[in-house]
């Protein structure tokens, strides 16, 4: 009884490091340098695995055998939450994976590029794959345009489309195949003012066949985003080089969950009660 309360405490205490520390790494938006950046995302891969292969069995493994009382509860409690949040990140990555395997959309009169930040007002490696996906969806298709959308953030002096035009034109693409919504700071205004800017430029009968292009992982959010402003696009993943995907990954799976965080709350009170009852 007293060892399995022992390692109770202790893995409490580093499921809480793990999941704290990487949060911590999620939350912060711009790193000094690509060393900081790339330490970042090993952190968050030891971390996380950390949480899987040594937390969450040792947490399961220390179970009390009294149900009653404030220990019961604070494991429960401690167990369920740590169990829902691991799985549902590995649930997210495998859809990750599967979306990245299955869309490939081949037609479309517009291209979206979604930002996803500068570092030191030059393209970055995770917004460099976005848009040598969209150069290469041009090369097959050269009658579409590209809107590369990103406004201004951490004091850039360029804005992010400015900086994604300048990249796709060094791609070959001809200025007159780009558009630039230049005051994005968001998913969310990335493709509501992208929206606008297509339905202002669109000439053609019907409504315009439209495909967003961002990264494998950023899919699910700016999926879930387009539908809510009753969007029916397409998507296009690109890549992620796999030394930034870890840190990307969580940032975008936590991101769903303050999205929908009474969601997320509800489905942790009903796993609370299931476990109860079991």
């Amino acid at each position: 009884m007293v060892m399995k309360l022992i390692m109770f405490l202790l893995m409490t205490v580093l499921t809480a490091a793990c999941w704290g520390t990487t949060i911590y790494l999620v939350l912060i938006r711009r790193f000094k340098n690509k060393a900081a950046s790339l330490a970042a995302n090993r952190w968050t891969l030891i971390l996380q695995g950390l949480n899987l292969l040594i937390c969450l069995p040792g947490l399961l493994g220390s179970q009390p055998e009294n149900r009653a009382g404030m220990i019961w509860q604070l494991w429960l409690l401690t167990t369920v939450t740590a169990g829902l949040a691991t799985v549902g990140l590995l649930i997210f990555s495998l859809a990750v994976g599967l979306l990245s395997w299955r869309l490939h959309p081949h037609h479309a009169d517009y291209l979206i590029v979604l930002g996803a930040g500068l570092a030191q007002g030059k393209v970055p490696p995770v917004l460099a794959a976005r848009l040598t996906r969209a150069a290469q969806f041009w090369q097959r298709q050269p009658t579409v345009t590209i809107v590369v959308s990103g406004g201004r953030v951490h004091g850039d002096q360029v804005t992010e489309a400015a900086a994604m035009a300048a990249f796709l034109l060094e791609c070959g693409l001809p200025p007159e195949k780009l558009l630039q919504e230049s005051q994005a700071r968001n998913t969310w205004q990335n493709l509501a003012y992208s929206q606008r800017l297509i339905t202002q430029h669109w000439s053609g009968t019907g409504q315009p066949r439209v495909v967003v292009v961002t990264s494998s992982f950023h899919v699910p959010r700016a999926w879930i985003y387009s539908r809510q402003l009753g969007q029916r696009y397409q998507f296009l993943p690109a890549p992620t080089p796999w030394h930034y995907l870890p840190l990307a990954l969580v940032r975008d799976y936590l991101g769903i969950l303050r999205d929908h965080r009474w969601v997320a709350g509800l489905l942790l009170l009903l796993a609370l009660l299931l476990g109860e009852l079991i």
